[in-house]
């Protein structure tokens, strides 16, 4: 590995034990060398690459770490060569992934926070393939309420 690799890398594993209090600013960094350091410390990504900003220029990846328990956003400039990696917004990063990529999420966090479980239903209702699979998850969303219901009544 270069040796611009290498201080990419442990510039950007420093960044991440902060990631919940500040943000890391690389002027050049590739994603695919943040990506690797990202992978290094155990974040995993999440998304496929999306394309932002003026001319689709940025390069925009979440990635999750189950040993932070931690969601963060990758925006690397295309054109500058500039890299941003920050604490991601949780509901702002759900809605914009795919179902495929909240299932994927799914297998990976532990504790599913209230807009996850919000965001998923709505994708999973919207993904249903035929009417007898809407039905049936239209049957399990009456019994989670209900469910939901008895246990509330019982505090």
């Amino acid at each position: 590995m270069s040796n611009i690799a290498e201080n990419i890398k442990s510039e950007v594993q420093m960044g991440l034990k902060l990631l919940a209090f500040k943000s890391l600013s690389l002027e050049l960094a590739p994603m695919s060398y943040v990506e690797d350091a990202m992978q290094g410390d155990g974040w995993e990504a999440i998304t496929s690459i999306t394309h932002s900003g003026p001319d689709g220029v940025e390069l925009n990846r979440y990635y999750y770490s189950s040993m932070q328990k931690n969601y963060a956003h990758v925006i690397c400039n295309g054109f500058t060569g500039s890299c941003e990696v920050k604490a991601a917004d949780e509901t702002e990063m759900l809605e914009s992934m795919t179902f495929d990529e909240i299932r994927h999420l799914g297998n990976l966090i532990d504790k599913k926070s209230v807009a996850f479980i919000r965001i998923y239903s709505e994708k999973e209702m919207a993904n249903a393939k035929t009417e007898e699979e809407l039905r049936a998850l239209n049957a399990r969303k009456e019994k989670m309420v209900a469910e939901a219901e008895v246990a509330l009544r019982k505090r």
